[in-house]
């Protein structure tokens, strides 16, 4: 069952913010009400998005941490030698190797 739109909400704006408002509202096709109903309904939508992207941006940015430690690590092992040799077969592939110091 729908419910009713029972309840009342004003909001003060400025002459320009209502102008703009109502042309958005016109270019929609639909009422001033109808179009404030659909902001605030799919500022619902946004939010979700939002926690979903803050979520993906975490794990991206743990997954950096972890790649790095390795690499670290990974440095402290391989001696002089091999790392060059790495760098090597790296710019043979066509990337840029990132150079130790001696």
């Amino acid at each position: 069952m729908v419910e009713p739109l029972s309840e009342l909400l004003r909001v003060r704006i400025t002459p320009s913010q209502k102008q703009n408002f109502s042309e958005a509202a016109a270019l929609a096709g639909i009422t001033p009400s109808e179009y404030a109903r659909r902001l605030l309904t799919s500022s619902d939508s946004i939010q979700t998005e939002l926690e979903a992207l803050r979520y993906a941006i975490e794990l991206l940015t743990e997954d950096k941490r972890t790649v790095l430690e390795t690499l670290l690590l990974l440095r402290e092992i391989v001696p002089l030698e091999k790392a060059k040799k790495a760098h090597q077969r790296m710019s043979t592939l066509g990337y840029q190797p990132v150079h130790l110091e001696e």
